[in-house]
């Protein structure tokens, strides 16, 4: 049901008794909420109940120095729910009374109606305070702004992908990552990797860094399988640090934040949050959810947002809180942001090139900083 994002069912009280019936959805990796009526049902009555796949309770971080470890969140918030592995819907009941028949008349599954997106979404943050914009690029040039953007970078993620400055298409309104196969040079250096699928590349390293704040990006995602498209920031802590591993080192404050992660495979309304620190390698850790589910607007669109203040991180999908961490090792350190998109990933399907070329669509990239917390 990768293409859904919520099942509903046509129930009707078959017996002499009322009942509430409820009803989830199964996944390999994980149930939906219960879903129920407000009310018991009563005898002959009939309704719709609807399953959502989100999560009923926004995820939330364990606190490293009082909650038990866990890379999952606190128990009783987000979702383990996976819609593209769905095996089977549930019915049951609460606290039934003999001689209670529940009938289901049909099982459909679908979008809700249209996401009903709050008025201050990219005019401002979600929370009060003497907020400035500081960053604003809604790309309405023929052209990349390149003082504050970057087309090339490293490729650390795949090893089969090249960025190339043609892959990174601006115009009509929008900047697109176009994905496709065709042989060249990574960066379009001589003495690049050669690969035979090109893809754009978006960061701001070295020209704009910010610490703390509010960011924002309305994005459409590609479809086609086995890509891996993402919004996220990295420490840089200037040139001053260093070469960049150590400008952009996890570790000594600083931490990786996926804003808005995603694996086609899982299909076009669900992605992935988390946080990483302390390297990559045996001392690295993590934090995150993969059971974010979103509905884009009639435009294929949706926000990733994420709120970012002294160890208190909290993400918006459309204007809705879907996850929060609140902990002292939340990054103190300034980062940029990045746009990526290789193939792969750790849970996705392998790539059709008959699907190619995708793209990765960005309409606006906007962040703010509340005053009090500014800096050079």
């Amino acid at each position: 049901l990768r293409d859904c994002l919520e099942v509903r069912v046509s129930l009707r009280n078959g017996g002499q008794v009322p009942v509430t019936p409820r009803v989830r959805v199964e996944s390999n990796r994980g149930p939906t909420d219960w879903a129920a009526p407000p009310a018991p049902l009563a005898p002959g009555a009939a309704l719709e109940v609807a399953v959502p796949f989100a999560a009923s309770v926004p995820w939330r971080g364990v606190r490293r120095d009082t909650d038990p470890p866990s890379w999952g969140g606190q128990p009783g918030t987000g979702t383990e729910f996976g819609s593209d592995a769905v095996g089977a819907v549930t019915f049951s009941a609460d606290r039934p009374q003999a001689g209670a028949v529940v009938v289901v008349e049909a099982v459909r599954a679908g979008l809700a109606a249209g996401p009903e997106l709050p008025d201050w979404l990219g005019k401002r943050p979600p929370v009060q305070g003497d907020w400035v914009r500081t960053f604003d690029d809604a790309f309405d040039g023929s052209a990349l702004d390149l003082s504050k953007w970057n087309n090339t970078g490293p490729n650390y993620w795949d090893r089969t992908s090249h960025w190339s400055k043609d892959n990174l298409i601006v115009g009509g309104g929008v900047a697109r990552l176009r994905y496709e196969k065709k042989t060249g040079r990574h960066n379009d250096e001589p003495d690049g990797k050669e690969s035979d699928y090109a893809g754009g590349y978006l960061d701001t390293y070295g020209k704009w860094v910010q610490r703390y704040g509010y960011f924002e990006a309305r994005m459409k995602l590609p479809t086609a399988p086995g890509l891996w498209p993402a919004f996220w920031m990295m420490p840089d802590r200037g040139t001053e640090a260093g070469p960049q591993w150590v400008r952009q080192s996890t570790r000594n404050g600083g931490m990786e934040l996926d804003i808005m992660e995603h694996l086609t495979r899982w299909g076009p309304y669900h992605y992935h949050i988390a946080m990483h620190w302390d390297g990559y390698e045996e001392d690295h850790k993590t934090m995150g959810s993969s059971g974010i589910y979103v509905q884009p607007d009639e435009e294929g669109f949706f926000t990733a947002g994420l709120l970012w203040t002294p160890g208190l991180l909290v993400y918006y999908a459309n204007g809705r809180e879907v996850g929060r961490w609140e902990d002292p090792r939340v990054s103190s350190v300034a980062s940029d942001m990045m746009f990526t998109m290789p193939m792969g990933g750790w849970d996705n399907s392998r790539l059709e090139d008959s699907r190619l070329p995708d793209e990765l669509v960005i309409d606006y990239v906007r962040a703010w900083q509340r005053r009090d917390l500014m800096q050079p």
